[in-house]
């Protein structure tokens, strides 16, 4: 009789279809790249074909790679749709997920992790409630949300924070802006810049204001408002410089509409993580939940050539 293929090897194949590196995946998945060659190896081994062309540098599927993908992931999909089905049966509680999430996360993170959540949980009821990570700290303890997708905020007791990916905070500028015009932001000029940035009481605010005491700055905020989509229209009107991520302005750089620049020698970074209380075990909805926000965050942030951040990093590194 022939092996059966089990659900952790279809999980593997499909991931390294999609990523096609192997670092990557051990990484997702938590093994080492010498365990995952193996067990695809193993995996190739059972089906009696290969199903990638692998050399040092890099990895294609084969023609026979290609043509079992996607009975490959439709097998997958259907048994995490069963078992989330199952898990709705037995604990009928569990359709209902209450999220907070920052206005970032709501306008570029959420809609794309929802809509894929929703093909594995349609019954499932969301409740999203816009939050800073000071705000979301108290609704969690109150009960009010389940858990947060949002920026990490040290010193907070009682709470969990679970990684997801880091992004690199830079001036964002007007192409006719005299630092896009000079490729280079002048050190002496920037305590005179007309600065866009989140409002005070904002995460990413107290991150640049750290950042900038040690470089014995001082920015003058010209308008603060808790909205990045919102700091990047003005920019894109001349009316000042943002400081942003790269990945939330891509397409606007890619069209010329505006400019990236480095803060300066050292980078910003803000880590992004799912934050819910200590001690709670995620249960299979959450978690789901929590992989597809990952593969998202990972997606946005790498999109315009900017490193995953380890683990480890932290802001201002």
């Amino acid at each position: 009789m022939q092996p059966v293929i089990e659900s952790h090897q279809l999980r593997l194949y499909v991931m390294l279809a999609r990523l096609l590196n192997m670092s990557r995946v051990a990484g997702e998945l938590r093994m080492t790249p010498s365990a995952v060659s193996h067990a695809l190896k193993a995996m190739e081994a059972d089906l009696g074909c290969v199903l990638f062309e692998r050399t040092s540098r890099s990895m294609k599927l084969t023609p026979a790679g290609e043509a079992l993908l996607p009975e490959a992931q439709a097998i997958l999909a259907g048994m995490e749709s069963l078992r989330a089905r199952a898990g709705a049966i037995a604990d009928p509680g569990q359709r209902r997920v209450r999220i907070g999430a920052s206005t970032t996360a709501c306008q570029f993170i959420l809609p794309p992790v929802l809509r894929e959540f929703r093909e594995s949980f349609p019954d499932h009821t969301i409740r999203i409630e816009p939050c800073t990570a000071r705000q979301a700290a108290d609704s969690i303890a109150a009960d009010r949300i389940d858990f947060a997708v949002t920026l990490e905020t040290p010193g907070r007791a009682g709470l969990e924070f679970r990684f997801l990916a880091a992004d690199t905070l830079q001036f964002i500028v007007h192409p006719l802006h005299p630092w896009a015009i000079k490729r280079h932001v002048p050190r002496e000029e920037v305590p005179d810049g007309k600065f866009i940035i989140s409002e005070a009481d904002e995460e990413t605010y107290a991150l640049i204001e750290d950042y900038f005491r040690k470089e014995k700055l001082t920015l003058k905020p010209f308008i603060e408002i808790a909205n990045e989509e919102a700091i990047k229209r003005f920019v894109n009107l001349d009316m000042g410089v943002g400081i942003l991520p790269r990945w939330v302005v891509a397409s606007e750089i890619e069209r010329g509409h505006l400019t990236a620049l480095p803060l300066g020698r050292r980078q910003l970074r803000r880590r992004w993580g799912l934050l819910y209380a200590k001690g709670r075990n995620l249960n299979f909805a959450e978690s789901l939940f929590f992989s597809i926000c990952r593969e998202v965050m990972h997606s946005l942030v790498s999109q315009d050539g900017e490193e995953i951040a380890a683990e480890a990093g932290g802001a201002g590194e």
